[in-house]
């Protein structure tokens, strides 16, 4: 009897194991995932959101993903911790990358954005600290708070002129970063966007621009000069604290508000 029972219950965990590797993730949406690690998810429409509590059905087992053209959506949460991802391709069929949709993947080194995606969501790739390089296309307007923070290997990053808001502390303590060129367009760079880019050598700021958010630029130790255009308005309290090499600045008669601690140190 006993042997029976304990037969009967690795029959059970078996089926159970069996049974997660394939599921809906929406409503017109199929996923499944093979011994391998290959995710592929297929269908048409919004993928599922998760959060904290409520973790993908294919948590962490994930070593690469491919998305069919047809889904819109990147669930919040979707890929969090995936410790085993190495890169992805969005479709142009999506629209949003869903809040920390891929949060967390330490070995994430390429990302490959479809023309289709508007709004990448706050830490979207938050802590990816393999990530190299990524091209965000010209449909993207949001880029998200905290979106790329921690990103401490990304070199190289193009924002396109479609961008309008680039969200609090979106790059922060990116280090490896070393030039950034904002799009006119963009009328706020958020609180604490470049905050810690320590190898952040040049900025170009467009004249779209009318506010610098606190600590928008400080501590970007490698920053040299910088030049203010005749659009902003308002520079944030410890702006370009820290910026041990600045030499030189140019701040135009368009500005009504140096925040406190601008320059400090």
């Amino acid at each position: 009897m006993k042997q029976l029972y304990l037969l009967l219950i690795t029959l059970l965990v078996s089926f159970s194991a069996y049974a997660e590797k394939s599921g809906t993730c929406g409503d017109n949406l199929q996923w499944k995932l093979t011994d391998e690690g290959v995710l592929t998810i297929t269908g048409t429409g919004k993928m599922k959101d998760w959060d904290y509590f409520n973790d993908s059905p294919w948590h962490e087992n994930v070593k690469q993903v491919i998305i069919g053209d047809g889904v819109t959506t990147i669930g919040e949460w979707a890929f969090l911790d995936c410790s085993s991802l190495t890169s992805v391709t969005i479709p142009n069929s999506v629209t949003t990358i869903g809040k920390r949709a891929f949060s967390d993947c330490p070995y994430l080194t390429s990302v490959t954005i479809g023309n289709g995606v508007t709004t990448i969501g706050d830490w979207a790739f938050y802590r990816c600290f393999s990530l190299t390089s990524v091209t965000i296309p010209n449909s993207v307007t949001t880029i998200g708070s905290d979106a790329f923070s921690y990103c401490r290997a990304l070199t190289s990053v193009t924002i396109p002129n479609s961008v309008t808001t680039i969200g609090n502390s979106a790059f922060y303590d990116c280090r490896s970063l070393t030039s950034v060129t904002i799009p006119n367009g963009v009328t706020t760079i958020g609180d604490w966007a470049f905050r810690g880019c320590s190898s952040l050598a040049s900025i170009t700021i467009p004249n779209s621009v009318t506010t610098i958010g606190k600590n928008a630029f400080s501590d970007c130790k490698a920053l040299t000069s910088i030049t203010i255009p005749n659009s902003v308005m308002t520079i944030g309290n410890e702006a370009f604290s820290f910026c041990s090499s600045l030499t030189s600045v140019t701040i135009p008669n368009s500005v009504r508000t140096i925040g406190a601690k601008a320059f400090y140190y």
